[in-house]
């Protein structure tokens, strides 16, 4: 790890440092030092090795490292990080925040309307809009705070993650369809279904349903296969990123978005909608965009209650006007109410980053919460039932049907599979579902928190 030099000269170390507070044994995760080592020494705390976190996003750095125990009378190894200067903000991993996994419910539940044909809910299907913005976002921050803490990002624990996050939901989805599809699906043999399994296993179907109109039955998978090729270059381009300044990093991000859209138009005028629609390189502007908001988005107390309603009345209002007149096909649908949708994702996810805000508080509602939960599952599983039941009844009973179904399936799912990989995933490291955590003092003064914008990625 490089040796950089701090304005105090205070140097810690990540790994190496044993401590106790008032006297006792104490697990401690970050504390604010802005003293020099006869600081840390009065606190009880053992210097074993000296080393400096690069200052890649200042002011603000997430200090997340793992604990060790080294002797000190037993005591649990504490996490002990030296500001960049004073008055600088070494945090706590960001808080979960409740308000984005009601996002997801919100999100999912437009999709499977949309897919069920229910009446008001026919342009739906910009719910996947709010998907991508939300991830770019999340995947950004998980990126950025492993930067500001290691100066580097662990591409083999990244890819990990997120395999152990997205594949053994969807195996269960697809061993599933396997056995069902057959049965449902007669006209197409038993080797179209396998090669509409194997592109989405291997996450092509945003290009094979451009371009070849595959898969027949599994045509919502797409969107994974958009974020699957986004997590494989997004790293890359957050290292390039970290090396100019923070205002330079803004430019950058809004310029790729404007380019990225200007793309999606071009092909759009001179290919048509359905190679414009589906493609990872067409649809990366709403990643950028979430991104362009973590980067933006640092800290709580830069938005007011106020700033945070007035966002929401904003992204509610885009967000009806994309419901209302962006039609499926439609040529301004595409060319224009995409980056209305994704004003929408932006309008949320700021105003939800203030727990205060109306918007947090519709979006932390326990009924939208806990969807927001297995939203991932039930956007597996709801799209072959709607597919199937809406020839068969009318939207009024295909909506509930569809979404008691995806429920049902999505918690077996959450239940058997990705709750149990949960515990080794946060043993990678990445944000957390706990608890927000209380500001810590140090020597009298108080470490405020960031903001509380995380949630399990």
């Amino acid at each position: 790890m490089p040796r950089l030099p701090f304005l105090d000269n205070t140097t810690v170390t990540r790994d190496d440092i044993t401590c106790r507070i008032d006297r006792r044994p104490k697990r401690c995760s970050v504390q604010y030092i802005t003293g020099r080592r006869e600081r840390l020494t009065s606190l009880g705390c053992e210097i074993k090795e000296c080393v400096n976190f690069p200052q890649y996003f200042p002011p603000y750095r997430t200090a997340r490292v793992p604990e060790r125990t080294h002797g000190c009378g037993g005591s649990t190894t504490t996490t002990v990080a030296a500001a960049p200067h004073k008055g600088a903000l070494l945090a706590l991993p960001f808080p979960y925040n409740p308000a984005l996994d009601g996002l997801r419910a919100v999100a999912v539940l437009l999709v499977i309307a949309d897919h069920c044909d229910v009446t008001v809910f026919d342009q739906g299907y910009f719910g996947v809009d709010l998907f991508f913005v939300l991830s770019g976002f999340l995947i950004t921050r998980l990126l950025v705070d492993e930067i500001g803490a290691t100066g580097r990002i662990d591409l083999w624990r990244f890819y990990l993650r997120r395999l152990l996050r997205l594949t053994p939901p969807l195996l269960l989805f697809l061993a599933a369809y396997l056995l069902i599809a057959p049965l449902l699906w007669p006209q197409l043999d038993l080797m179209s279904h396998v090669r509409d399994a194997a592109l989405v296993a291997f996450y092509l179907t945003d290009y094979s349903q451009a371009f070849w109109h595959n898969p027949k039955v599994l045509i919502h998978t797409w969107s994974l296969s958009v974020e699957e090729h986004f997590y494989l270059i997004w790293p890359f381009a957050v290292l390039l990123l970290a090396r100019i300044g923070p205002r330079g990093r803004l430019v950058v991000l809004f310029g790729l978005y404007l380019l990225a859209s200007a793309w999606r138009i071009y092909i759009y005028e001179t290919q048509g909608w359905d190679a414009t629609y589906y493609r990872f390189d067409t649809r990366i502007d709403g990643l950028i965009c979430g991104a362009l908001l973590a980067t933006a988005l640092r800290h709580k107390d830069l938005i007011s209650e106020r700033a945070a309603n007035v966002a929401g009345v904003v992204a509610w209002a885009a967000l009806t006007v994309c419901l209302s007149i962006g039609f499926w096909r439609a040529p301004w649908s595409l060319v224009i109410m995409t980056n209305v949708a994704h004003v929408a994702a932006f309008g949320l996810l700021v105003s939800a980053s203030t727990k205060e805000s109306r918007v947090s508080l519709v979006l932390s509602a326990p009924p939208l919460v806990g969807i927001g939960v297995i939203s991932y599952g039930m956007y597996l599983w709801h799209y072959p039932a709607a597919i199937y039941l809406r020839e068969l009844f009318p939207s009024y009973l295909t909506g509930p049907i569809v979404l008691g179904f995806s429920i049902a399936m999505a918690t077996i799912s959450y239940l058997a599979v990705e709750r149990p990989l949960q515990r080794y995933r946060r043993s990678l490291g990445g944000h957390q579902r706990n608890a927000a955590t209380k500001p810590a003092a140090v020597g009298g003064e108080q470490v405020p928190q960031t903001a509380a914008v995380a949630t399990t990625t």
